[in-house]
């Protein structure tokens, strides 16, 4: 019998096409014997209609409320938000994605309601990878080109160039900030379209990778007088500096933007744990992006909501693991979700959040 009845909401967030468990997973888990709810219409934006679910054991409830008194385990894409956080009890256990570093008010919401909060992005494996966040951050990353090249266009406001150029045109600039695994699949995209492709890391290591990797690539040590000199020629520059749990320190700041060509674009990826870019604002999938300083800016926190077939299916493939482990044997059964916990009791208990939030 499992310990936890899992309950997976339909998303709030504006734009937001996921869902964190698809029909294939839950089959697996209905067939280790979990109970498994799921709201109803919550997959019909990633392409699975409510009876996908029903013809492999999950029950389909009416409405959120609903969902939420069943469920003990509730299984989530984004962090929960105000029409979330109505339904939210002391005994849920809530797994997602939940960037509580730039986010004190969550923060103090959740330890208020007494829940256990576990957050998918600090999830981390033996190798010290984050199993979790890294689907996710692979395509962010590969959008970001995309969505970029896009703004880019003249009809979009921008400087109306494209990235991979033809003959007698020059290639169009990237610069991709972090080689990390959102960094990487950027970089890869960017190549692919032969666009000319910078990337700035602090890790000499994975740069040789990278170069390895794509020989037409440029890569950079990360030092603020360089990567400023590089923007000045930039037509996209890519923020994939992330450090998973904590505020995502600043690296591309005013007065390099300062130096940037009108027109030109920038998409900070690591806006769900505060941004890389100094005095980023939020946008969303109605409002993509806003221009300041002659640059447009872009900064989706549910960036890969965009794709939301494609990143549902990647992001349940990922998460069912731990999901079945969770729910059947508790906290104990995993000593990477012991370790992952950031609230509990009604308090910080990862080091690391109240570091941030201190």
């Amino acid at each position: 019998m499992c310990a936890m009845t899992i309950g997976i909401p339909k998303e709030t967030m504006r734009g937001e096409g996921r869902v964190a468990l698809v029909p294939a997973d839950c089959r697996t888990l209905v067939a280790a014997g979990c109970h498994v709810c799921i709201e109803q219409g919550a997959g019909v934006n990633s392409g699975y209609v409510d009876a996908a679910y029903s013809a492999v054991g999950v029950e389909v409830l009416a409405s959120a409320e609903a969902l939420y008194k069943a469920a003990q385990l509730v299984v989530k894409v984004k962090q929960p938000l105000p029409h979330d956080l109505q339904f939210l009890r002391s005994d849920h256990t809530v797994f997602s994605y939940l960037h509580l570093a730039p986010d004190r008010p969550l923060v103090e919401v959740l330890c208020k309601l007494g829940l256990t909060a576990i957050p998918f992005e600090v999830v981390a494996n033996v190798e010290g990878g984050h199993p979790l966040l890294a689907p996710m951050s692979a395509v962010a990353g590969r959008l970001s080109i995309i969505r970029g090249a896009r703004l880019l266009f003249g009809t979009s406001g921008g400087r109306g160039v494209l990235l991979g150029g033809v003959d007698g045109a020059e290639r169009g600039r990237v610069v991709v900030i972090g080689a990390g695994v959102a960094g990487s699949h950027a970089v890869s995209t960017a190549v692919g379209l032969e666009a000319e492709v910078h990337v700035f890391d602090l890790a000499e290591q994975r740069l040789t990778q990278l170069k390895n990797q794509y020989p037409t690539l440029i890569t950079h040590l990360s030092r603020p007088e360089q990567l400023a000199s590089i923007c000045e020629q930039a037509d996209l520059v890519v923020g994939a500096v992330m450090v998973p749990g904590r505020r995502a320190p600043v690296v591309l700041t005013h007065d390099m933007i300062d130096g940037m060509p009108d027109g030109s674009v920038i998409i900070d990826i690591a806006i769900d744990q505060g941004g890389c870019v100094e005095g980023i604002k939020v946008t969303d999938a109605e409002e993509l992006a806003y221009v300041s300083q002659g640059v447009i800016h872009s900064a989706v926190p549910n960036m890969p909501g965009a794709v939301p077939r494609t990143a549902a299916q990647s992001l349940s493939a990922a998460v069912a693991p731990y999901v079945q482990r969770l729910a059947l044997e508790g906290l104990a059964g995993d000593s990477a979700l012991q370790k992952a916990v950031a609230i509990s009791g009604g308090r910080v208990v990862d080091p690391v959040l109240a570091e941030e939030i201190r």
